[in-house]
């Protein structure tokens, strides 16, 4: 049967990750001339875009090897601008030309009452236009999770595969509605109602873990190696100051996840709060990628350090110690104070900071262990 014409683009950039080869030797793919002989069998005309050596070569043709995971991803961003830009420019062209194909599909007119919006294959009264990107799994991963994060994904290590990614099988589908500048939803995701007879489960393939998706997560030793980071708290990035937040209101709590070992070992009180200057405090945290493990505050103006807490999970690591060991180094540098005050709410908090070098003293300044548990300090001259 004869279906309606609709533009085709060949996107140079939208080709699995690690590019075209048999076995590490480059394989060109095919140019415009060749794809089109194919198409034309099919009556149908494409254009191109994104042939990085010019429509007349294959659009591998620039490899010079199978293609690396900072490649990739550097492709993957590229793709998800393009696309961005041409679905905005399908809005635009919508808008002034005021064509019926464009429409809020989120209010439903009165003849359109009787239309059941999850029956994929049912009759619609209004056609929308609708944009079909046919890829490959991993490279689709790549910018699915751009579009998730809103123009703020950022790849962890270099050379290394995201903590996460999306899986599909053989012919998924995954549905997005598009808003304009960048703001999607995301509808579903790898659903294939092409093949939802009783007879079609055999059809699903390839979107398993035994079909290699496993091999898309990171190594544990590319993720555990711990970093301290140090900035003024106005300044702390939002991925991070979401984290700290969380840490520390699970764990400096007496709530759920009060089993951390350094937790509410350090944490000031209201009144403490209160007198806290902003312009003053620094924010130390100890990230893995990412990913936050332990943070802390200290001031710089009177060297107290408060706030800290380490996840449950680190414990056994050097987290702890990496950050103590770096606020240490940092008052060192900065000569700022003499000494770093701590104010330790457990006899676990007591321990780990009498092992990391610092001493009781009591409130006249003399070094004791004699106190309540709510006015003991610790100093660690520098």
């Amino acid at each position: 049967s004869e279906g309606e014409a609709c533009d085709v683009i060949i996107n140079g950039f939208y080709h699995e990750s690690e590019g075209c080869h048999t076995r590490e030797e480059v394989e060109p793919g095919m140019n415009a001339e060749q794809i089109n002989k194919i198409l034309e069998l099919s009556g149908v005309k494409a254009s191109y875009v994104g042939f990085q050596n010019g429509e007349e070569n294959g659009w591998y043709s620039h490899g010079d090897g199978p293609e690396t995971r900072p490649e990739s991803e550097e492709r993957a961003a590229k793709f998800y601008l393009w696309m961005v830009e041409f679905l905005d420019q399908q809005l635009y062209e919508a808008e002034e030309q005021n064509q019926e194909d464009v429409f809020d599909a989120g209010v439903t007119l009165p003849e359109e009452e009787h239309e059941r919006d999850h029956d994929r294959f049912g009759p619609r009264t209004r056609r929308r236009r609708t944009a079909i990107f046919v890829g490959h799994g991993d490279f689709m991963s790549l910018v699915l999770k751009r579009i998730v994060a809103g123009f703020g994904h950022a790849v962890e290590k270099e050379s290394i595969p995201h903590r996460s990614a999306f899986v599909h099988t053989n012919t998924g589908i995954t549905e997005l509605e598009y808003f304009g500048n960048g703001k999607f939803l995301i509808m579903s995701s790898n659903q294939t109602p092409h093949l939802s007879g009783p007879d079609d489960g055999h059809l699903i393939t390839g979107g398993s873990l035994k079909d290699g998706w496993s091999y898309l997560m990171p190594n544990d030793n590319f993720l555990l190696d711990a970093e301290v980071a140090i900035a003024f708290s106005d300044e702390v990035q939002p991925h991070v100051q979401e984290q700290t937040g969380a840490l520390r209101s699970l764990y400096l709590s007496k709530g759920v996840g009060s089993n951390s070992f350094i937790a509410d070992m350090n944490h000031l009180d209201v009144t403490d709060a209160a007198d806290r200057d902003a312009s003053n405090e620094l924010t130390v945290v100890v990230n893995r990628g990412l990913q936050v493990v332990g943070c802390a505050s200290l001031d710089e103006k009177t060297g107290r350090l408060s706030d800290v807490v380490i996840r449950p999970s680190a414990r056994r690591s050097q987290a702890a110690e990496s950050l103590i060991e770096a606020v240490k180094s940092h008052a060192r540098q900065s000569q700022k104070v003499e000494k770093i005050v701590v104010q330790p709410k457990t006899d676990e908090g007591r321990a780990f900071f009498k092992k990391m070098g610092f001493e009781f003293v009591n409130d006249v300044g003399q070094y004791s262990e004699v106190g309540t548990c709510e006015n003991i300090r610790m100093e660690c001259k520098l």
